[in-house]
């Protein structure tokens, strides 16, 4: 891709617009260093989303966005919209059920889930097995097999 030709007075004129170093550079083609040099030159501080922002720095608009967290920091609800793994249209795979009857009966698939994993684990568990018995049903080692146990105690 050919580097786009740009001058200072462009690199300038989006800075003193409120634009971060790195829409600046992606507009413009300028190095990121040489677009933090035209802002220092600038005495423009480095970009920040704080209270008095018209935006964060991905373009969602304040103050319909902006919410603050118990600690008092702010942060972009529509960023964190799009960071969440339950955004609308998500939907968890459910584990193979037959994986997971070969896992407990000895033979398990060639790779199992994370998620079909740890239901062996249980039912494994459940029949009172060791950790060390499980971890050769289930092919992991007994270290995985006594944090997953853990970790259906915590959850209980």
């Amino acid at each position: 891709m050919p580097a786009l030709v740009t001058t200072p007075e462009e690199i300038e004129r989006l800075l003193r617009a409120g634009h971060s170093d790195l829409a600046v550079h992606r507009a413009t083609g300028a190095a990121r260093s040489t677009v933090a040099r035209h802002r220092k030159r600038l005495g423009l501080p480095g970009y920040r989303m704080n209270a008095d922002s018209p935006s964060c720095r991905h373009g969602h608009p304040f103050p319909e966005n902006r919410a603050f967290q118990a600690n008092g920091w702010m942060y972009c609800l529509g960023c964190s919209r799009e960071r969440s793994r339950r955004a609308p249209g998500y939907r968890a795979v459910e584990p193979d059920e037959m994986a997971i009857e070969r896992a407990v009966a000895g033979d398990p698939p060639e790779r199992l889930t994370p998620r079909e994993r740890a239901a062996a684990v249980r039912k494994l568990s459940e029949r009172g097995l060791s950790a060390e018995e499980i971890a050769e049903h289930v092919r992991c080692s007994p270290r995985n097999v006594y944090y997953l146990r853990s970790t259906f105690r915590r959850a209980a």
